[in-house]
């Protein structure tokens, strides 16, 4: 059961989308204006956020963005009247972490309102007492350094802000100008390619001592995501494929 948020300046799809989120067990919360749905987020214990962009007087896609600034941890769900690919990608790279057009399916909405916050649990499993962890990686937030299998590893603060933005948003893309805004903050005036050297930096330092592969991913016209590498489940399972190959060799012998 999670608390949602939903922003539309429709008063029947907010009516429509709350009997569907009580139909699934969910606690809804309105709001027809971005002033309203900012006042609730303030006050309320909220788990999702759902925002229809055409909003009246507002755009809805600098509100997702404001949402994300003000809530990095928050999922958000775009459901919205506007498809496409153009205003799909725009709505993601707004800070997104899906993006439904209607009319849409109730069983579909559901099934990826269920899908984001399962990504957004792993994220929150992934926290540890004054800090984070993602795999190989434990960035401890009290003495502000990072360990990499243990091992220390010397950050600048810089790559050390960038580090935390991406394990704290893992598994989901940032683009670079979200990257600049919530890890070095809106004052910071600098160009996107900051970012990849910074990204850059990073990956010299943490390659050498990950056992399992690179966790930080460019991600072409979009930005970039962290992500626990796959190598470990396919080690496992290519060894339980050898060990049933073993047997079965001895069986035939």
């Amino acid at each position: 059961m999670a608390t949602v948020l939903a922003l539309d300046k429709d008063p029947l799809q907010v009516d429509l989308l709350s009997v569907l989120l009580k139909s699934d067990r969910h606690v809804p919360l309105t709001a027809s204006d971005p002033d309203r749905a900012f006042a609730i987020l303030e006050s309320e214990i909220v788990d999702m956020v759902i925002v229809e962009t055409v909003l009246p007087r507002h755009d809805g896609f600098r509100v997702c963005q404001q949402i994300r600034q003000a809530r990095p941890d928050i999922p958000i769900i775009i459901l919205s009247e506007r498809g496409g690919d153009e205003q799909i990608v725009r709505g993601l790279l707004a800070g997104a972490d899906d993006y439904v057009t209607k009319p849409y399916s109730p069983r579909e909405l559901l099934a990826r309102i269920h899908a984001v916050m399962r990504r957004s649990d792993l994220v929150s499993r992934n926290r540890t007492i004054g800090g984070l962890r993602v795999g190989e990686l434990a960035l401890n937030l009290h003495q502000m350094h990072l360990s990499v299998n243990g091992a220390h590893v010397e950050l600048t603060p810089r790559e050390f802000s960038v580090l935390h933005v991406l394990m704290t948003n893992a598994n989901r893309v940032l683009s670079r100008d979200q990257l600049m805004r919530l890890a070095w903050g809106t004052s910071f005036d600098g160009l996107p390619k900051t970012v990849d050297v910074c990204i850059q930096r990073l990956r010299q330092k943490l390659l050498p001592r990950l056992v399992h592969g690179d966790y930080i991913h460019a991600v072409r016209g979009f930005g970039y995501r962290l992500e626990k590498p796959r190598t470990e489940t396919v080690t496992v399972a290519r060894g339980a494929f050898q060990t049933v190959s073993m047997i079965a060799d001895l069986d035939t012998a």
